[in-house]
């Protein structure tokens, strides 16, 4: 049985839904398979538009045959097909009006479900590696990318030599000369992009401690790194950047942080050097002339 034709085929096509829509309005009628993929696509839709019909097979953990028979159940000719409308859906967003206490209760919601279900114990241990490590590096793409770079910044002002790298190029060099006494961060929030993946296995293989802190549950990086931070889901993209994921990542950054500096005082003193030199960079009095 056609599924979209059981929801009314000819209400979808005048209200004129969009990939996701209609894989929420058929959701529940769905089998169990079909479910998954579903769940995947609506959760992911950023990811899934760069995957092939047999990676995503893997992703998902359901058959090829599945991931057709939803694509044709949309009304598209096969996987193909829809991952290419996908892509034009994601490519031309109609940004909505975004009220500032909308963004806040996402943030706060984060950290709320961040809290519970951190782990200090694993916090600690990550510490830990920090503080005997020569050397650490964040590897991270697109959003991802600007939580690496302030994570470098961050533990470079603790006296730390600490570096990223958001190119994937770059990423994979660096890592192929990594050792035991190297620490990565790989960052991703849905867990299952390629390149970051793809670099933090070679780190892993140069014998590099890494860690992962991503909201992707079971992904691909969880299965290359030593250690795995989780944050909340950050779910349906459309296309725009979440913000709710980037804080919770930089807050786990920083809750790393302050275990190391509980650990090695003498970063405290670095940190307070650093804030010295700085001061001047700083107009310290409205009198002063630009």
């Amino acid at each position: 049985m056609n599924l979209i034709r059981k929801v009314n085929r000819k209400d979808m096509e005048d209200v004129k839904l969009g990939i996701i829509e209609k894989l929420k309005a058929i959701y529940d009628q769905l089998k169990p398979a079909e479910r998954k993929i579903a769940r995947y696509i609506i959760n992911y839709p950023d990811d899934v538009i760069h995957h092939s019909i047999s990676e995503l097979s893997e992703l998902a953990k359901v058959g090829e045959a599945t991931i057709s028979r939803i694509s044709r159940k949309l009304g598209y000719k096969g996987f193909q097909a829809l991952k290419i409308e996908l892509a034009k859906e994601l490519s031309s967003i109609s940004f909505e009006e975004t009220k500032t206490n909308s963004v806040i209760s996402e943030v706060i919601e984060s950290l709320n479900k961040l809290s519970k279900i951190i782990n200090e114990n694993e916090i600690n241990q990550i510490a830990k590696k920090v503080v005997e490590s020569n050397k650490i590096f964040f590897f991270g793409v697109g959003s991802s990318g600007v939580v690496a770079e302030y994570g470098a910044l961050l533990f470079t002002r603790g006296g730390f030599f600490a570096n990223y790298y958001n190119d994937p190029h770059m990423q994979v060099i660096s890592a192929a000369g990594m050792d035991n006494q190297t620490v990565v961060f790989g960052i991703s929030s849905s867990g299952n992009i390629r390149d970051t993946v793809k670099s933090m296995k070679v780190a892993k293989d140069s014998k590099a401690f890494t860690v992962a802190i991503t909201g992707g549950y079971e992904s691909k990086i969880t299965e290359v790194v030593d250690k795995t931070i989780y944050i909340p889901p950050a779910g349906l993209e459309r296309g725009m950047p979440k913000i709710s994921p980037i804080v919770s990542q930089i807050s786990i950054l920083h809750m790393i942080f302050e275990e190391v500096l509980s650990l090695k005082k003498e970063a405290i003193e670095i940190i307070k050097k650093a804030n010295t030199t700085l001061k001047t960079k700083k107009y310290l009095s409205k009198n002063e002339k630009i």
